[in-house]
């Protein structure tokens, strides 16, 4: 299985731990999640989705810097993040400033690829720097520290949610949060 089976398998996880109706689906653009089509979902993104998104109610174009502004009147029972938080200069301010667009009882859904996951880690071991080392990046994130960031930043973390072990041709679905490629933090505003 290829890694167009093991992001569908990513997406699907990310929608099924999506909480109440209305989704904001943060950086979708590339990868428009498909399995939230019971939701009132808006896409956001600085650029225009590659693939038109059927099931998004409405796509908003916008940097993550004008996040808070652009959308201040309103406020979401779930936020995903998928694959975004590593991108980012400062995700602590990011994640903050996601705290006025989440509802009070409402979840956050963050993805990011795992450093301790194959292949990551394999690559690091080797110092090769073609292959898992994008421009892209500022930073991989070791699961005790997106713990670490979404604590600091405002929020419970309530589970960790491996994807599986991807092997370039194949995935293995079930494996320890250790050592998955991907990881899926679901977390909660923390109660004041």
């Amino acid at each position: 299985m290829k890694l167009k089976q093991y992001e569908q398998r990513r997406l699907k996880i990310i929608a099924k731990s999506v909480l109440g109706k209305s989704v904001l689906d943060i950086g979708n653009a590339q990868l428009p999640n498909k399995f939230l089509y019971n939701f009132d979902c808006i896409g956001y993104d600085i650029n225009k989705p590659k693939k038109n998104g059927e099931n998004y109610t409405d796509q908003i174009l916008g940097d993550i810097k004008d996040i808070r502004k652009k959308l201040r009147s309103r406020k979401f029972d779930s936020i995903i993040c998928g694959e975004l938080i590593e991108h980012l200069e400062n995700p602590y301010q990011f994640l903050r400033d996601l705290q006025f667009l989440l509802k009070d009882d409402g979840r956050l859904i963050l993805s990011t690829p795992n450093p301790l996951g194959f292949p990551i880690m394999f690559f690091e071991l080797l110092r090769n720097k073609k292959f898992f080392y994008t421009k892209d990046h500022y930073y991989y994130f070791l699961p005790r520290w997106v713990e670490r960031l979404l604590d600091v930043s405002g929020y419970n973390v309530l589970k960790i949610i491996p994807v599986g072990l991807w092997f370039g041709f194949f995935y293995i679905p079930i494996s320890p949060k250790s050592l998955s490629y991907q990881l899926i933090y679901v977390a909660e505003k923390k109660k004041s």
